[in-house]
């Protein structure tokens, strides 16, 4: 058997793995609700109802960065730790396969399983754009292909912190803390301090909203004027997303050939 057709086995078995698992509906549920959620509040706290804009519906309607977060946690917490932890490593390591087309597998099944949950919620945000105005923005498609890339970014970021933890729950807990309280702090200081933040991988997960448009756009359409806020969102610059797209790059390369790295060396227990 080839590199290619043991890789294809791998894959086939994590991602049949993933949909026997209780997590992706759970996330699924998740996904259904928050677009639920955002169609049920902004026609009730709004005066008016939906904003004029579809772009601005679309942009409150894309939780892609959120669920690609939390879709990467639950698929890949436990891809590297897991083994160790569980001590399944002593029968998988002995099976005739490298460890590098093990992880691959690994990641290209969690990565699908992303990709699905993506799929289901931009078939939400494009049939609800559709019942409300009749239209949906070309921009979705954009927004679509930079939530898959963030998801790939953030995936290898958890294949990171697998790699290095000693356990699923270790690897779950700092792959969030990470993700979203460090990045969080990060890039509100960097930007609040008129600093770039690119880099930071919660900015390649803004991105996805922002193709909409930015932040002006945003606020205009909640009633056109900013107010006292102007001078902070002027200080407020988002990156390119050029730029996201770099920084995005950083992750997703960096993280999965450091935990290639970690787990190559990595000796059971």
């Amino acid at each position: 058997m080839s590199d290619f057709e043991k890789l294809g086995v791998v894959i086939k078995y994590e991602f049949l793995k993933h949909i026997r698992r209780a997590r992706l509906y759970i996330i699924l549920g998740i996904a259904l609700l928050a677009e639920a959620l955002v169609l049920i509040l902004v026609p009730t706290l709004m005066t008016g109802g939906f904003p004029d804009n579809v772009k601005v519906m679309a942009a409150l309607l894309t939780v892609g960065p959120s669920m690609a977060a939390l879709g990467a946690v639950f698929f890949a917490g436990d891809a590297i730790a897991g083994e160790y932890e569980s001590k399944t490593g002593f029968l998988l390591f002995t099976n005739p396969i490298k460890r590098i087309l093990l992880w691959s597998g690994k990641y290209l099944a969690g990565f699908i399983a992303i990709a699905l949950l993506m799929i289901f919620t931009y078939i939400i945000i494009a049939i609800s754009l559709l019942a409300i105005y009749q239209e949906v923005p070309i921009e979705i498609f954009k927004s679509f292909g930079l939530a898959l890339f963030y998801a790939a970014a953030t995936l290898s970021t958890t294949f990171f912190f697998s790699a290095l933890s000693k356990g699923s729950m270790g690897a779950t807990i700092m792959t969030l803390v990470f993700v979203w309280v460090i990045c969080g702090i990060l890039e509100s200081v960097l930007a609040l301090t008129g600093n770039p933040y690119w880099y930071v991988l919660s900015a390649g997960g803004d991105s996805i909203a922002l193709v909409y448009g930015g932040m002006e756009q945003m606020m205009s359409g909640f009633g056109g004027g900013f107010g006292g806020g102007s001078d902070m969102l002027n200080m407020f610059k988002s990156p390119t997303l050029g730029m996201a797209a770099w920084g995005m790059t950083i992750y997703f390369v960096g993280g999965f050939i450091a935990s290639i790295f970690l787990a190559k060396r990595r000796q059971l227990s």
